[in-house]
């Protein structure tokens, strides 16, 4: 056995920490030739324990119409029309498991006029006053009211997060059917382009807006249906998309009715001053994505790149079957673009054609790494059972027990797809590693670049009260401190299972928290935000308010209180005395009991359920799951989807 899987990269990490795309191409370029050809076993071996193969097939995620897709620090991120009420969006490191990934419900109806028939969700990153927050808009209509009072509707993130949590905005337009929102910025100003009927036909328009859910001033119109390929089925454009390119700016639309198998894309570009303008925008008179290799009806379509920045990618639907029209069947799929350059098209976008179903195609550039990233969630101490000391790394990825005191000493615990999951160093942007994951016996850990391997997945399991093994994927040893140490900077490995010993763990959130259901989206809150004791818990809609945020305090044997942000003094806690209505409900209550302990217990689907030490789990009012108001009570585990809870930062 080889010495080391991972010493293709042993040099890259002691230099290299990704901080944007052009440090991660520098990076990369510190794997010299001489280290490839030295190290040709050792890169035999770890293609044995990727994740991921270095290819993969459309369609990405069947009943996967409008996609959205963006890489950001580690992982993609997908959302595609859900129908309901719910807005879900999807994660994971490799775009293979997208595929897989548990759907994440980061927004659901809470109001009758904007609960339903969501479509078309696109999320955008803006840098705000209050540091970098994701924007969403989604498409939402009435109840009752079938698909005839669709309107665009803005969602604003609570920190950089792009799973939340997120809290309402408002609409851009209230007085009538508009549909497909999407940002443009232009001159540092940002517009809004969305599509909406004058008469027969369906059109694209543009507005200047005072922040990302406010129009201002004249909306133009600036594509309307005028050629032959625009008009199949009904006279429509939908859909605008911005991409920029060497300095020359293009809307990228959906042209023609999406139940025909003719719905395709068009191009229009910027070629005048002012984009406000309607004679600013020059269309051209051929299509430029239409349906081919068995894959028809193209369109409502994205734009990504790749992890390391080099390549630019479609996303879009289309469906298997020219009958199948606007249903269900549209699935989501991706492929690379790239751009003409010579003859009359010279600097135009060359979407090529759809890539046949099953058709093999390399993942996007850099998926395999080696990257470092700033993985997003919430920031944990992984404490030792034995030395009661931090897992924690230096820059050059020796991993050790050391003082809790620094960023070096907090990871993120970040779903990872198959029940697995990455330990991502919050300071480094480092995973955890096992150095020899192939051996039977375990080996030493380091903190490294990602590199796509099961070697860097670990289980989380259960051990005793509120302890954890952390199992890796490939080896099935368990982590450990060298020799069962209780020294302060003693190496961490892995190893046989040392049953209530040093392979237990506790993990402490550090961040401030939401607890999110995983169905509804909406978090715990104390009723009308009071903070006297005995105060009722339910779950609404977040808003970014105290009363709906948490600090969680360790106790002992890996139990945790959470203290409310609105009386630090007053905690999550099951309800006594006499007075009880609901058996096991939840109120704000003393700290000092029992009945406001639980430990967090992190489940295969990426989701945690909180336990009590003297009862059963955190349980949501079943019958109102989706509603404000549905009460939080505690009971058996049953695993259904009420019991069932995301961790997020809530600052």
């Amino acid at each position: 056995m080889k010495k080391r899987v991972y010493s293709i990269i042993k040099s890259t990490r002691r230099f290299c920490f990704v901080t944007s795309l052009l440090t991660l191409a520098a990076c990369q370029q510190r794997i010299t030739n001489d280290d490839v050809a030295s190290n040709v076993n050792e890169q035999d071996l770890t293609k044995l324990t990727q994740i991921a193969s270095d290819t993969f097939s459309n369609p990405l995620f069947r009943n996967g119409a409008d996609p959205w897709m963006h890489y950001y620090q580690g992982n993609y991120y997908l959302t595609t029309t859900t129908w309901a009420s719910e807005l879900v969006m999807r994660k994971s490191p490799t775009i293979e498991g997208l595929a897989s990934a548990s759907a994440h419900n980061i927004w659901t109806a809470d109001d009758s006029s904007r609960c339903c028939n969501f479509w078309a969700f696109e999320f955008f990153p803006f840098e705000t006053e209050d540091g970098m927050r994701w924007y969403v808009i989604y498409t939402a209509g009435v109840e009752g009211n079938g698909y005839h009072e669709q309107k665009n509707h803005i969602l604003e993130s609570e920190g950089s997060d792009p799973m939340g949590p997120y809290q309402y905005k408002g609409t851009p337009m209230k007085g009538h059917w508009n549909i497909d929102g999407s940002y443009f910025k232009h001159n540092d100003e940002l517009f809004f382009l969305w599509s909406e009927w004058h008469g027969k036909d369906q059109v694209n328009l543009i507005s200047k807006m005072t922040n990302p859910w406010t129009l201002q001033g004249q909306r133009t119109v600036i594509t309307k249906p005028e050629y032959e390929w625009e008009i199949s089925g009904l006279r429509v454009n939908e859909g605008p998309e911005i991409i920029k390119h060497d300095g020359r700016t293009f809307i990228v639309h959906s042209a023609s009715f999406c139940n025909t198998e003719d719905y395709k894309l068009g191009v229009v570009e910027l070629t005048g001053e002012d984009p406000l303008v309607a004679e600013s925008w020059t269309k051209y008179d051929e299509p430029f994505f239409t349906k081919g290799n068995g894959v028809f009806g193209p369109g409502h379509h994205g734009f990504f790149t790749s992890p390391d920045g080099s390549e630019e990618w479609l996303v879009y639907h289309g469906n298997s079957s020219p009958t199948d029209g606007c249903s269900g069947t549209r699935a989501a799929r991706a492929q690379p673009f790239s751009w003409h350059s010579e003859g009359v098209k010279k600097g135009l976008p060359d979407f090529g054609k759809p890539m046949a179903d099953k058709q093999q195609l390399p993942v996007p550039s850099g998926e395999q790494g080696p990257l470092f990233a700033n993985v997003q969630g919430v920031r944990y101490h992984i404490i030792n059972k034995d030395s009661q000391a931090c897992l924690t790394t230096n820059k050059v990825g020796e991993v050790s027990v050391g003082k809790c005191d620094n960023h070096e000493s907090q990871w993120i615990i970040d779903p990872a797809n198959d029940g697995f999951y990455r330990l991502v160093n919050a300071s480094h942007g480092s995973f955890l590693t096992e150095d020899n994951c192939l051996s039977d016996d375990g080996n030493q850990i380091s903190s490294d670049a990602w590199i796509s391997s099961t070697c860097q997945r670990f289980s989380i399991d259960a051990s005793h009260h509120g302890w954890f093994r952390f199992t890796n994927e490939q080896s099935i040893a368990n982590l450990q401190v060298t020799g069962c140490s209780t020294k302060t900077g003693s190496t961490v490995v892995t190893g046989e299972n040392r049953i209530e010993s040093c392979t237990d763990w506790r993990i402490e959130p550090v961040s401030n928290l939401a607890i999110v259901n995983a169905y509804s989206g909406k978090v715990i809150t104390v009723d009308d935000c009071k903070i006297e004791e005995n105060v009722n818990l339910s779950q609404q809609s977040y808003t970014d308010i105290d009363c709906q945020k948490w600090q969680a305090r360790p106790t002992n044997n890996g139990y945790y209180r959470f203290l409310s942000l609105k009386n630090e003094k007053l905690c999550l806690a099951i309800e006594t005395g006499d007075q009880v209505k609901v058996k096991g409900n939840l109120v704000l209550g003393s700290c000092a009991s029992e009945m406001s302990e639980w430990r967090i217990e992190f489940l295969n689907n990426g989701t945690v359920r909180l336990v009590g030490r003297r009862a059963g789990a955190i349980t949501l009012e079943y019958k109102k799951l989706i509603d404000n108001g549905a009460n939080a009570y505690q009971q058996v585990w049953k695993d259904t989807i009420d019991q069932h809870f995301y961790l997020r930062i809530a600052n």
